[in-house]
């Protein structure tokens, strides 16, 4: 009898009387194999508790059964919740993750997208960075065009003009516009937009998109109601300090992102405004951070599952070499909390 550390591929094949391709598509799971080969093999792993050698395995198969995550910021709730759902979703389809955090810096991007290539994964997500550069260098669109030509990627919520690569996208417009219809619902016609950055496609959407929507109903905005500090807590307060010091204020200010709400929430709290009494504050991503921060943050949700599953389908379709939709949108929703209320009049 063999040992069980002794046994390959090659023996369970043996002993089933199947090809090792036959193996090797029953450990990845391949709808392909029938009964009652499917039956002896998967009797004859357990009787040997076989574990392939990965690596020989990858060589058989010319798949890594990796894919690489490329994002920007791990700090940031959106794409930490976003990667564990990208990962979840990969395990379940056989495939583990390398996860790249380029800290906002596109030499370290393109040195990750470079490593993943040769460390042949079999795919890429990539988030953020400079798929959501408004114009991005030549330097950075050459880089993603030759990374193209090596594996599969899917862009998630960003793009990138001439290259030829899959898009899953939220619908961020329709999470605008049903931000201003619920805060049109709650009475308000004076609204506010604070943080992000001009030049980052997803700031300079939600800008256009919100002026567009304002115009189309009638209500006021003034530019010096619209100021972009960024991205963060610290931006969202000095944005809100912006507003503070004008003669007139807005009575409702929408926030580029949750982190952005909570720093708006906190500079309008400091000069005495309560929440959402005297100032109604909206934010987006619809993070951890909105649920739990006081009084809970009225917020945009990307739909993480969903987004996460079609992004990882699409991927290992196009891994799979099976043709896939150019571009996918994912319909967004609003979580309502208690950082809204109706306006007194």
């Amino acid at each position: 009898m063999l040992k069980k550390d002794g046994v390959t591929i090659y023996h369970i094949a043996k002993e089933a009387n199947v090809s090792p391709a036959t193996v090797s598509r029953v450990l990845t799971g391949s709808a392909n194999v029938r009964e009652p080969a499917k039956s002896r093999v998967l009797k004859l792993i357990d009787k040997y508790n076989f574990k392939p050698n990965v690596m020989a395995q990858s060589l058989y198969l010319k798949q890594s059964k990796m894919l690489g995550i490329i994002l920007p910021d791990i700090d940031h709730p959106f794409y930490s919740m976003l990667a564990k759902e990208l990962e979840r979703q990969a395990l379940e389809k056989g495939y583990t993750c390398l996860l790249c955090n380029s800290m906002q810096n596109f030499a370290i991007e393109q040195s990750y997208l470079d490593n993943l290539i040769s460390r042949q994964v079999d795919g890429i997500v990539f988030l953020g960075g400079r798929i959501n550069q408004t114009n991005p260098t030549d330097e950075l669109r050459d880089g993603m065009i030759n990374a193209l030509k090596h594996v599969p990627i899917v862009l998630v919520n960003g793009k990138m003009d001439g290259a030829d690569a899959h898009i899953i996208r939220t619908d961020e417009a329709n999470g605008m516009r049903r931000l201003l219809d619920l805060l049109g619902h709650h009475g308000h016609r004076k609204i506010g937009l604070i943080g992000g950055e001009i030049g980052v496609s997803s700031t300079d959407e939600k800008i256009e998109v919100f002026k567009q929507v304002m115009k189309q109903k009638g209500w006021t905005y003034k530019d010096e109601w619209i100021v972009n500090s960024g991205y963060s807590i610290q931006g969202g307060e000095q944005d809100a300090l912006s507003l503070l010091h004008l003669d007139e204020k807005p009575t409702a200010v929408m926030c580029i992102n949750d982190f952005v709400a909570i720093g708006a929430i906190k500079m309008f709290q400091k000069f005495g405004l309560k929440i959402p009494n005297d100032m109604s504050v909206t934010g987006f991503d619809d993070t951890y951070l909105a649920e739990h921060f006081p009084p809970g943050v009225t917020s945009v949700n990307h739909n993480y599952q969903l987004l996460a599953k079609k992004t990882i389908e699409t991927l290992i379709g196009l891994i799979a070499q099976e043709e896939q939709e150019r571009e996918t949108v994912i319909p967004t929703f609003v979580t309502v909390r208690n950082s809204c209320e109706e306006r007194q009049s």
